[in-house]
């Protein structure tokens, strides 16, 4: 987190067939901000007929990354909480980061038809 300066910093992580693509920037001492596209295609289960299909992913992501734990209530910023990951470590852990959203992607309801 130290290397993060208000020049944002290009990064880009694949995995599942998923690509998170974007930069992050420091955007106070001990918050960044991270924009991001997530792109590729993910194998997915219908919750309908149990078959495997994939679907296409384009969505673009705005995170902010806390360094330490966030105090909504001490900040200026208007920030809504679930937009908001700690890290304790003093690392920003990106694969952390792409295979939640992928495990979020994966336990939302999916259709082969849509």
């Amino acid at each position: 987190m130290r290397k993060i300066t208000q020049v944002p910093k290009v990064f880009s992580l694949e995995s599942e067939g998923l690509v998170l693509r974007g930069e992050i920037a420091r955007k106070s001492s001990k918050l960044f901000c991270m924009q991001a596209n997530l792109n590729g295609s993910l194998e997915l289960v219908c919750d309908i007929s149990g078959e495997s299909f994939f679907k296409d992913f384009d969505e673009s992501l705005v995170l902010y990354i806390s360094d330490g734990l966030w105090d909504m209530q001490s900040q200026s910023l208007k920030l809504d909480d679930f937009d908001v990951i700690e890290f304790f470590d003093g690392f920003i852990d990106i694969g952390y980061i792409l295979e939640s959203e992928i495990a979020s992607i994966k336990m939302d309801y999916h259709t082969k038809e849509s």
